[in-house]
């Protein structure tokens, strides 16, 4: 089966956009961690693979972010002459492809904006869930707290009732002569 990113523009998710991906053999499983290469990148979105080279060697990015999403790497092309590329991580990926023109990244463009703002929409419910619960928790313990002031009070009138029930006992063996 190949999915191409037009299935990007239907409701779905991010992870949906990343299997889309895997199932067009743009990206990689290695040592568990999403992976690709320019070669691929440059096959999927039709472009040259001297130009992705050029875009990612050229790319505006720190140092850090450069080391940590890329690694040379190579390929054998098909007059197997073995030709420089590069590994890129999935950070590096959308780093890289939010930096592409043409109608295959705007596809991918458009899935990733839907699928961000579906997360993002998730997220906030989420948010909004936690945030009702917490407001239901700290009414509860409000509630408690005046419950248990409320059942101090009856404990403290009862023992006075209790009290007066005994002076009254008293007082009643007393006229009838009873002593104890």
């Amino acid at each position: 089966m190949n999915l191409t990113c037009h299935a990007m523009s239907s409701n779905i998710n991010l992870s949906t956009i990343i299997k889309v991906c895997i199932m067009n053999d743009l990206v990689k499983i290695n040592n568990g961690e999403l992976m690709t290469t320019t070669k691929l990148v440059a096959d999927y979105f039709g472009k040259a693979h001297r130009d992705v080279t050029r875009a990612l060697e050229n790319m505006d990015c720190s140092p850090e972010f450069r080391a940590a999403n890329y690694a040379m790497s190579s390929y054998t092309s098909p007059q197997n002459k073995v030709l420089k590329c590069f590994n890129v991580s999935k950070d590096g990926f959308y780093f890289l492809a939010m930096g592409f023109t043409g109608s295959k990244a705007a596809e991918f463009k458009e899935g990733f904006i839907k699928a961000f703002n579906q997360m993002e929409k998730g997220l906030l419910n989420v948010d909004a869930e936690m945030t009702k619960l917490s407001n239901q928790g700290k009414e509860i313990k409000q509630l408690g707290s005046e419950w248990s002031k409320f059942g101090h009070e009856i404990n403290k009138q009862k023992k006075a009732h209790d009290k007066s029930v005994l002076k009254l006992v008293d007082k009643v063996q007393l006229k009838l002569g009873f002593e104890q």
